[in-house]
């Protein structure tokens, strides 16, 4: 295998992962680990460097997601906090908010 092909390989794996993650499949941890040893492995032998990773990484999830990593991870962060439940009313034992004891 040459660079060209493996490098390519790694934007096939970069791209399903995006793709699973946009349509909401979590990504087995496998998959994951497989793609990070790909990943050191094109660093190992030379055919890239971290840094044209990351671009190339940038680039596949720019065209799966429309937006930079950045962002994607900005926005993540804002729906999360938008969607905070409150859960004080369960700081209170369950006995006490029911009124009662348990077996009365």
């Amino acid at each position: 295998m040459n660079r060209e092909q493996y490098i390519s390989r790694i934007k096939e794996r970069l791209n399903s992962y995006f793709i699973a993650s946009r349509d909401g499949y979590k990504v087995p941890a496998a998959d994951r680990h497989r793609l990070e040893g790909f990943i050191q492995g094109a660093i190992f032998m030379g055919y890239a460097s971290s840094k044209d990773l990351a671009n190339l990484m940038e680039s596949v999830h720019y065209s799966v997601f429309g937006k930079s990593i950045r962002d994607h991870q900005t926005e993540s962060s804002t729906k999360w906090q938008d969607s905070v439940i409150d859960y004080s009313q369960y700081d209170q034992p369950t006995y006490e908010r029911k009124g009662r004891f348990k077996g009365d």
